[in-house]
């Protein structure tokens, strides 16, 4: 088979910058997409071309037609493979019939999808599926007094059905808080029982029928603490959490990549709970791939209908870090994000008033930001959260894709406007 020309989507993320690198091998021609111009992924060497496209959650009709409209262009030179890299794999999965044959869309099937997402229809899958899970209920809000009929109360999680990133999830601790969140939310909400233990984020691939890879790590940072992004990360054993992933792939046929979000003691008394499924590549991407399993390349094989190489076995122990993130929160109370984050604009502004080399520069600059001497002013807050990233590996590196450094600046100038970090890195 002739190399095939892929696609690599919502190319702003460092998550596309990983999926281009495990693809470069195999791809005839690599072409990155977004609806932005600045991007990751084009900063990088490893794309041929890189092309705008309306934005997907924007304007999802429009966004289907571009990408449909892009591979056609493409179609007489071989295969054509779709790579979507964040929310739009539900998208692109359910309008596979609007693409050309001979155009190969990297995403689970829908009919799998759809058990389980949005979230309340996973809620509603767990019921019949055996998989431990924590009690939850389903509403649509706002509620009226006198509606409620719930079978759990505070302390619990609300969270919206739609969404990712920890957006919307709030933990209500008193029953007027959750009067509050009932009266003054909208759409579909799930309420959850607390579940104890700590959360793991757990990936597979599989066939429609069992799991064929496996890993599962944690976060040992996150910023914003609580429910941030993960910061730094760790690989732990995947076995406790198998029997739930099986079950999963056996009950919803799927096939591709699969991400599960638990909560676990780590006693063996105690099983693992689903939390929640994420059909699409995770956040953590870069770390997985760099633990030992390689998902973008074993989903853009099968996809293809190509042999599968052994798909490997993850490093436990692995530990890498997202610098910028990771950064912030060894800050502690003394040094907020705001300050923190100027800081570092203030660092970008030095850098481009410098007369030296562009290279020279960047690498500075992300000295600055992976260099855990330059937080000494907080040392008391931050020995502890240093000495567990000191060894960690800096998921991406100045010299790892040529000016591809470049590409933190869309985290930096997403905080400096925003105030938040983009959804793809929490």
């Amino acid at each position: 088979m002739s190399k095939p020309t892929i696609i690599i989507t919502y190319a702003r993320s460092l998550m596309a910058l990983t999926v281009g690198q495990s693809l470069r091998p195999i791809a005839g021609r690599l072409i990155g997409v977004d609806s932005v111009e600045w991007t990751v992924l084009g900063f990088s060497k490893l794309c041929d071309d890189n092309r705008r496209v309306p934005d997907p959650g924007a304007a999802p009709e429009d966004y289907v037609e571009a990408l449909a409209k892009l591979s056609r262009e493409f179609i007489d030179e071989g295969p054509v493979l779709i790579m979507p890299v964040f929310e739009d794999a539900s998208l692109l999965a359910q309008h596979r019939d609007r693409f050309a044959e001979g155009v190969v869309i990297a995403a689970s099937p829908a009919e799998a999808i759809d058990q389980v997402d949005p979230k309340d229809r996973l809620a509603h899958s767990l019921e019949s599926w055996d998989v431990p899970a924590p009690v939850t209920d389903v509403f649509e809000a706002p509620l009226r007094p006198g509606e409620r009929d719930f079978r759990n109360s505070p302390p619990l999680i609300i969270k919206p059905a739609q969404g990712n990133g920890g957006r919307g999830v709030l933990m209500v601790e008193t029953a007027k808080a959750l009067e509050h969140e009932l009266t003054h939310r909208k759409g579909t909400q799930l309420l959850q029982a607390l579940v104890p233990g700590e959360d793991y984020c757990v990936t597979a691939m599989a066939d429609g029928k069992r799991v064929f890879a496996l890993s599962a790590y944690r976060n040992l940072e996150q910023y914003p603490p609580h429910n941030g992004a993960g910061a730094l990360r760790e690989t732990v054993l995947a076995t406790p959490f198998e029997p739930a992933m099986q079950r999963l792939v056996e009950c919803s046929g799927w096939t591709g990549t699969l991400q599960a979000d638990f909560r676990w003691t780590g006693e063996s008394d105690h099983a693992p709970e689903l939390i929640e499924i994420n059909p699409r590549l995770w956040a953590g991407i870069t770390h997985s791939v760099h633990s030992g399993i390689d998902y973008p390349l074993l989903l853009a094989l099968q996809s293809l209908g190509e042999p599968l190489p052994e798909p490997g076995k993850p490093q436990i122990g692995y530990r890498s870090k997202l610098p910028l993130v990771w950064l912030a929160g060894l800050t502690g109370t003394s040094l907020d994000d705001a300050e923190y984050f100027a800081q570092i604009e203030e660092s970008w502004h030095r850098m481009t008033r410098s007369d030296t080399k562009l290279h020279a520069r960047i690498s500075h600059l992300w000295a600055n930001m992976t260099d855990f001497e330059t937080l000494k002013d907080d040392i008391h807050a931050a020995l502890e959260r240093g000495e567990r990233g000191k060894h960690a590996q800096t998921d991406i590196r100045a010299d790892e894709a040529g000016s591809v450094a470049l590409g933190t600046l869309f985290i930096l100038s997403h905080l400096l406007r925003h105030g938040r970090l983009p959804a793809e890195v929490k």
